[in-house]
């Protein structure tokens, strides 16, 4: 069984269709929207629509939502769903949640498919961010916890899934809809949040795999040295 789990900031006009989404699946034994500070009505929303709500006091991002939500939730296999993502089928749902429940992925993200096949074909060499996410809670207790802040964690999880995880994979689903930024927030502000979650992540990829990988390759070099003079 799963426990999905739904970080929401002022959500109110989708995360009760989000839920809706979820609500009935077989596989579900809970739905957990967690409320980050909202000054709207997501928590009623949400509610009103099957989930069980935590409220935090203010808001902490989207990695601190999510890991409050892992800490109250009963089963080991999660999914994370975005609260401005609607049209999920069940058939989709199914198909995020099964690679990870039969064990042959510790993590496996459905992203919306683009209109231009290009910007598919991009996933492939991109690092693959936001889309819905089925995974285990020990691939989450592995994601170092400076990492856990903000839109950086969906990087994080992708590089703790490859070095030290089961692997993940990916599937590309149509059909569903995105309540943009710029909508949610007016344009200005709306386009100031998406650079800023574009700088987070392009900083957590720096560190992780440019950074990272440099200390291995010295690492590396370092152990090689000492068996080259018997040390």
């Amino acid at each position: 069984m799963v426990s999905v789990i739904i970080a929401a900031f002022n959500e109110a006009p989708t995360v009760g269709l989000c839920v809706a989404d979820v609500v009935g699946h077989p596989q579900v034994s809970e739905i957990i929207v967690v409320d980050d500070g909202s000054s709207d009505d997501t928590a009623e929303q949400a509610r009103k629509a099957g989930a069980r709500v935590i409220t935090l006091p203010e808001n902490r991002g989207k990695a601190l939502a999510l890991d409050a939500g892992v800490a109250a939730a009963r089963e080991d296999v999660l999914l994370f769903l975005d609260a401005d993502v609607t049209g999920l089928t069940q058939e989709v749902l199914s198909r995020i949640m099964r690679p990870v429940i039969e064990g042959r992925y510790e993590m496996f993200v459905g992203v919306r498919a683009r209109k231009t096949l290009w910007l598919n074909r991009l996933l492939r060499v991109f690092p693959i961010i936001g889309g819905e996410r089925a995974l285990t809670r020990g691939l989450w207790q592995r994601v170092p916890e400076r990492h856990k802040r903000g839109f950086r964690i969906e990087i994080a999880l992708n590089h703790t899934a490859k070095l030290c995880g089961g692997g993940m994979g990916f599937d590309l689903i149509e059909g569903v809809v995105h309540r943009t930024k710029e909508n949610k927030f007016g344009w200005w502000r709306g386009l100031w949040r998406r650079l800023r979650m574009i700088g987070e992540v392009t900083a957590v990829t720096w560190s992780l795999y440019v950074i990272g990988g440099l200390v291995g390759l010295l690492r590396i070099g370092r152990q090689d040295r000492v068996r080259d003079t018997g040390g």
